[in-house]
Parts: structure tokens; sequence; C-alpha cells
């Protein structure tokens, strides 16, 4: 049994400049648990593999392709491989939210 808690996960750099812990690394998929302070955003980019979003808490605006939605606590996001997203946190508290990336 692998049990992290998000204080222990060790921190991942990354060209966004935020909060990004990586909180499972297996074969088949990674968890990452990401914070965004009020302002922050995941700039617009590409990932090689299918992901998924979800919200933990807080609130922003997901861009996927075209598309564009608002999201709250509560809301998954599919996120296709190779296709452009951004994810931002317009509010006035903390976003958080994990990413689920699919080998």
């Amino acid at each position: 049994m692998i049990v992290v808690r998000v204080e222990d996960a060790p921190r991942v750099d990354n060209p966004h400049g935020v909060d990004v812990r990586k909180l499972m690394d297996e074969k088949s998929a990674q968890i990452f648990y990401i914070t965004l302070k009020p302002g922050e955003s995941l700039k617009r980019h590409t990932t090689p593999v299918d992901a998924f979003l979800y919200v933990l808490k807080g609130r922003g605006i997901v861009e996927v392709g075209d598309e564009r939605a608002e999201i709250k606590k509560g809301t998954a996001v599919y996120l296709p491989k190779e296709v452009p997203h951004a994810v931002s946190n317009g509010g006035s508290l903390d976003m958080a939210f994990l990413v689920i990336k699919v080998m």
C-alpha cells in the first residue's frame, strides 16, 4: 500500500511557477496536487497523455482546445492528450485540484 500526505509529497519544479506536489508516480498513472493562489495559472500547454482534473476547493476557469468553462469544487474535466489546455484562478481564494495523468 502506498500512502502519501500532500504536506509530505515532493514539490515539482514547473514552468508555471505554482505549487505542484507529486502524490503518486506509478507505471499506469501519475497524480499531482496543484494549488493556484489568486491570480495564478497553469499556462496553456499540452501533455503527451490523457489527463483528468478534479477540483478540491475554490473556483477558476479551464480552457481545453477552443472551449472554456468555469469550474468549482466537485468538478471533473477531461484533458485529452496533445490538446492545449490552461487553468486559472481569477478568484480571491486559493484553488486546489488534482491532475491524474493516465499512462
